[in-house]
């Protein structure tokens, strides 16, 4: 093969790679997109079985028809920032006399009071609950000749309270763990949220969620429905979800390196770890939803409206005289018309 031969071989294999390399090329761009995840998802998409729970809201929206009656359904949400917080902390306190217990539970309560009073929470504003005062026991074996027996002896007292603080800004309860872990205080119960105004909120949104329905009115009578016309009945319903209901179980996702995997290594996979997350109530299903922009998790008050319209009749109906003939046939076959009227 001469060099020219040669030249023009090798240029046409070259032309032919490049056409085959080509559709490779876009084939794995449409596979890369339809891998690529947006970073804006998070691990909880790989929560396959009830990522779709995450999203489902509470109620739906609604505007049918059934007959000739109209149902129309406003649904409206409010995101409000409590007013205020009571975090509750359990503390259990062990001595070996009475005395000796109530008096170090004191103390411990006492030092916590005052820690928690420099940031800001006065002394009315924490309350001791106290819970229970009673005698701790231990086995003692006692051995006899062809026996043994055990048998319970008092050992101490023990004292169980719960501390109530009433905070009004949601940062402070990071100063307030800290200050009861100085006092071997580990126990957060739980934080309660208080909203002073809680009929405001549902003022405000029947307000809103009535203007809106009188709109979708509008809006159906340009259709053509004689809504104006029509007999209405109509209902409410409200109801608020608290954080402390709506927090919701989460396992972190891990993922073993890829080249142990390659390498046939074993590995032995490390427990993932449970955690919780606040899932507020998805906004996706309702028509209103007031202060959606939110950082710290607030109390959602929620309101549906709803409006049944009974419509006219398109025809209206007649009267039944007047399509109800009485015929006669006489022994003749001949067919008179008889005059039934009152």
């Amino acid at each position: 093969m001469n060099a020219s031969r040669a030249a023009v071989y090798r240029s046409g294999n070259r032309s032919i790679m490049h056409s085959l390399f080509r559709p490779l090329l876009t084939l794995s761009a449409i596979l890369f997109v339809l891998t690529a995840r947006p970073q804006a998802m998070g691990n909880l998409m790989y929560e396959t079985n009830s990522r779709m729970f995450y999203q489902q809201a509470e109620q739906t929206v609604k505007a049918t028809i059934q007959g000739n009656v109209l149902v129309l359904e406003v649904n409206a949400m409010m995101n409000m920032k409590a007013d205020s917080y009571l975090a509750i902390f359990n503390v259990t306190q062990l001595g070996q006399s009475a005395v000796e217990a109530d008096s170090l539970m004191n103390a411990r309560v006492g030092r916590f009071t005052d820690r928690v009073k420099k940031h800001g929470v006065k002394e009315a504003d924490v309350f001791t609950d106290m819970l229970s005062f009673i005698p701790v026991y231990e086995i003692e074996t006692t051995r006899k000749l062809f026996s043994k027996t055990y048998q319970e002896v008092p050992a101490g007292f023990e004292i169980q309270k719960n501390i109530h603080v009433k905070f009004t800004d949601a940062r402070v309860l990071d100063k307030l763990v800290t200050a009861a872990a100085m006092e071997e205080i580990y126990d957060l119960v739980k934080v309660d949220f208080f909203v002073e105004k809680q009929s405001s909120c549902y003022d405000t949104l029947r307000i809103f969620a009535t203007k809106l329905l009188q709109q979708k009115l509008d809006n159906f009578a340009k259709l053509g429905l004689k809504v104006e016309e029509s007999h209405r009945t109509a209902a409410e319903k409200n109801n608020a979800y608290f954080p402390l209901d709506r927090y919701t179980a989460y396992q972190s996702r891990t993922q073993s390196s890829l080249n142990s995997r390659r390498k046939g290594q074993l590995v032995n996979d490390v427990k993932k770890s449970n955690t919780l997350f606040y899932n507020k109530v998805p906004y996706g299903n309702f028509d209103i939803v007031l202060h959606a922009d939110i950082t710290e998790p607030p109390v959602q008050y929620t309101y549906n409206l709803t409006m049944q319209c009974q419509l006219p009749e398109a025809f209206p109906k007649k009267d039944v005289k007047e399509i109800i003939k009485y015929l006669w046939i006489t022994e003749k076959g001949e067919v008179k018309e008889l005059n039934m009227g009152s």
